[in-house]
């Protein structure tokens, strides 16, 4: 007999991965042996079931376990009868079935392992499938944002997966490792007490055995992150501006140069004491003390990161003051959305034109002005004469043949001067339109070119100005010079008048003294132009004029992914956005040469470079910095460069990582490297958490639960430095304790050893104590806890033993 033809369209029909078998075995044998509970329950969830009648039965017989409540067909009937969800399931005829049908539970555990693969399966098909649509439609992301998500969500299903190969290990196989490590030690000509990996700091290791793998290390110092603005304070992004409290990751920022820029970070600093730092051209803005800057001086051969109070340090010094000067924007930012009027048109209206009455009307006298208003008003519109040097901007009177120009209904351009709340203003209430503020780089400059060709001048040693009756529009033309990389400054003029011979006060006038990079590029005008080059224009630059302190606020911080770590704020002012941990990590890579992996999130990796090569080397910092190296540097910096580059050190500077993201980076690495000696997250406070719409606290637990899991897995030690409360340094003793830790329940309880740094000259400019460290194990599972004293070498960011402490590393 001919086998029955198979629907081509059922087989074409992918259905998920399942065993409805398997999945009615595992419910008869609960159903028939409750104690079956306690040998699949361990990696067995509800949601591992496929059929939604089995997940509400799974549900119902663990809810009578857990309750300690017999689970029989009868008393599951009853539960499901209660919640109303017995008919959804089959009724009691099911629940019969399932538990006539299996013969009994002594299997059960394989037909829960055939449920689990199953769901693991059908997990893979979804996870491809997102994968899939991601490539396919990637939303702006990079592929390398879009193969980490891809990993991680893999990693995801691994990691659930092996929730039933881990449980109890008997004592007898554990007895037998310790047992042979203790014997290896006792046999091993190890002079020292340092069983793990050592940090190189003798009086360290002697209290901590050194570092071992599976341990979660965290160092926690006095906060340092700083570069924190109050919340008030506005950062520009490429649109226009957002307050810095309104920020959030993912949000696109302008950059000082035109590459691309987003918020990898946002780190709320909570109340602290902001200075307003002005420059010479009258822009300013708030920061803290701790804030980063990039300062020029004309004697230094490259700018230098300081903070506020180092600059604050350099002006209270002659040589310094007036002489330091930040970046200025390239201008490169800005919406890109069609605008109703000409930005030159506009320009030239807002300089020369009156924009009440009954029609639009401009003066002019130079003839090649009167032909670009007229080339660039539109077809629509034309110009007609209104006496001496005044024309009108009108509908066309009739409908033109020739180019098929329709005479519009209404005058377009006075429309829009309307919808932008232009028209009617007088000379003394004029201002640009946001939108026009806002808009692109060429835009703003062809606004700006149409109120210097109409309204500005050249003095005859090159200066350019603009003068306005609107204080308005004074500012907004001061707003737009500085957009586009420019200086400018606002001075007041009192006008005055003769009138029947006596002598009168009149309108104040607003002037713009205007300075550009590109002076030729202000002007279309020939004839100003050409003034401007007869002209000697010497370029200005925002000098830092004063620093003083304003307010007490609520602050916070931001990282960015712009390789300069520069961002726009207030006024277009261009701004910024770990020794000890580092100094233990070159020791392990260049003494022992073991692999390191850095995960550096707030420094980048060239910094973080310099700062190894400083502190191997004993180079000074500063020195390195400007490239002022003595003779006797460069045989160091030689050694250290060649030191350097035989130690694996990797370093990973993407900035917000989450969980997820580190372990897989840090997988990857492992397997490259056979086996990591170290891992280091600078620092803990710059992950993100997995989950959105978590509250910090959770996602701090998260993240140190996770570094914690990854330690014991590649059985590696993971150093994360930690922020602290601010707290601390409201009180007299100033050394930190456990309850300083930033969400410190978490931390607390995931870390194997806490070690706080304290410095006494940081709060005591005159302590005893200069050039030394204490680092004091605040927690250490396995042996003791206190301070321990460490030299601490500024020039060279570098912590060292403390003189009088004797090495015990044997050949040392």
């Amino acid at each position: 007999m001919n086998a029955p033809s198979k629907d081509p369209q059922l087989e074409s029909l992918k259905v998920p991965p399942h065993s409805i078998e398997a999945e009615q075995s595992v419910l008869g044998g609960l159903l028939l042996d409750n104690a079956a509970w306690d040998r699949i329950a361990d990696f067995l969830s509800q949601s591992d079931f496929y059929r939604y009648d089995h997940r509400i039965i799974y549900e119902h017989i663990g809810r009578l376990i857990a309750a300690t409540r017999p689970a029989d067909v009868v008393t599951v009937f009853e539960a499901l009868s209660t919640s109303g969800k017995a008919e959804e399931v089959g009724g009691l005829a099911y629940l019969n079935a399932l538990a006539q049908n299996t013969p009994s539970a002594a299997n059960i555990r394989r037909y829960a392992e055939i449920v689990r693969d199953r769901a693991v399966l059908r997990r893979l098909v979804s996870v491809a499938d997102e994968i899939s649509a991601d490539a396919f439609n990637p939303q702006g992301k990079e592929v390398r944002q879009l193969l980490d998500e891809a990993e991680s969500k893999v990693f995801s299903i691994a990691e659930d997966g092996a929730r039933g190969t881990q449980g109890f290990l008997e004592i007898g196989p554990l007895l037998t490792q310790v047992v042979e490590r203790i014997d290896t030690l006792y046999h091993t000509a190890n002079p020292s007490d340092v069983t793990g990996t050592p940090t190189g700091f003798v009086d360290l290791d002697r209290m901590t055995s050194g570092m071992h793998g599976g341990e979660l290390i965290i160092v926690a110092g006095r906060p340092s992150m700083g570069k924190a603005q109050p919340l008030d304070a506005r950062v520009k992004t490429l649109t226009g501006w957002k307050r810095m409290g309104e920020l959030a990751v993912g949000d696109a920022l302008a950059s000082v140069d035109g590459a691309p820029s987003i918020v990898t970070g946002c780190y709320p600093q909570g109340e602290r004491q902001v200075y307003r730092m002005r420059f010479s051209d009258g822009r300013s803005a708030e920061c803290c003390d701790e804030h980063l800057w990039t300062v020029h001086y004309r004697d230094w051969p490259t700018p230098r990161i300081l903070n506020t109070a180092e600059i604050r340090a350099l002006l209270a010094r002659e040589r310094y003051r007036n002489r330091l000067w930040i970046d200025m924007a390239s201008g490169d930012f800005g919406h890109q959305e069609a605008l109703a009027v000409d930005a030159w048109v506009l320009g030239a209206l807002l300089g020369d034109g009156a924009l009440d009455g009954t029609a639009v009307r401009f003066s002019v006298k130079a003839e090649e002005t009167l032909e670009r208003m007229l080339s660039r008003v539109g077809a629509a519109l034309e110009l007609s004469w209104g006496g001496q040097y005044d024309w009108r901007i009108k509908r066309l009177k009739r409908s033109s043949a020739e180019d098929g120009t329709a005479r519009p209904p209404v005058n377009s351009l006075k429309q829009a001067l309307e919808h932008m709340g232009l028209w009617g203003r007088t000379s003394y209430d004029k201002f640009i339109p946001r939108a026009y503020l806002d808009a692109s780089k060429s835009v703003r400059l062809d606004l700006l070119r149409g109120l210097l060709d109409t309204d500005g001048w050249v003095e005859s040693w090159g200066t350019v100005r603009y003068s306005t009756a609107s204080p308005d529009l004074a500012r907004d033309v001061c707003e737009l010079v500085r957009s586009l990389g420019g200086w400018c400054t606002i001075s007041e003029k009192r006008c005055s008048f003769t009138s029947d011979g006596v002598r009168k006060d009149g309108a104040t006038a607003y002037q713009c003294t205007i300075s550009h990079p590109d002076p030729q590029s202000l002007f279309l005008f020939e004839g100003k132009r050409a003034r401007l080059t007869a002209g000697r224009t010497r370029r200005k630059l925002p000098v830092i004029a004063s620093i003083e302190p304003t307010r007490q606020t609520a602050t916070q911080c931001i990282s960015v992914s712009h390789p300069s770590r520069l961002y726009i704020t207030d006024d277009y002012v261009v701004t910024h956005n770990t020794a000890f941990s580092m100094n233990i990590g070159e020791y392990v890579a260049v003494e022992y040469g073991l692999p390191v992996a850095v995960f550096s999130m707030e420094m980048p990796g060239t910094q973080l470079t310099m700062r190894m090569l400083g502190s191997v080397g004993r180079l000074d910092q500063h020195r390195m910095r400007t490239g002022r190296l003595t003779d006797e540097d460069w045989p160091k910096l030689t050694h250290a460069v060649q030191k350097m580059s035989e130690a694996q050190i990797f370093i990973d500077e993407t900035g917000g990582l989450n969980p997820m993201e580190l372990r897989s980076r840090a997988r990857r690495l492992a397997r490259q490297c056979g086996k990591l000696g170290l891992i280091i997250v600078d620092y803990l406070q710059l992950m993100s958490g997995s989950s959105a719409g978590e509250n910090r606290a959770t996602e701090i637990s998260e993240i140190s639960r996770s570094l914690k899991s990854l330690a014991k897995e590649l059985d590696v030690p993971v150093i994360a430095l930690s922020q602290l409360n601010r707290g601390l340094e409201q009180r007299p003793n100033k050394r930190p304790v456990m309850s300083d830790l930033r969400e410190s329940g978490a931390i607390e309880q995931d870390a194997d050893v806490i070690l706080f740094i304290y410095r006494d000259e940081v709060y005591n400019p005159d302590s005893p104590d200069k050039g030394t460290a204490e680092i004091i194990i605040g927690k250490q599972r396995n042996g003791p806890i206190g301070p321990v004293r460490l030299t601490f070498i500024g020039q060279y960011t570098k912590f060292d033993n403390f003189a009088g402490a004797q090495s015990f590393y044997g050949s040392e």
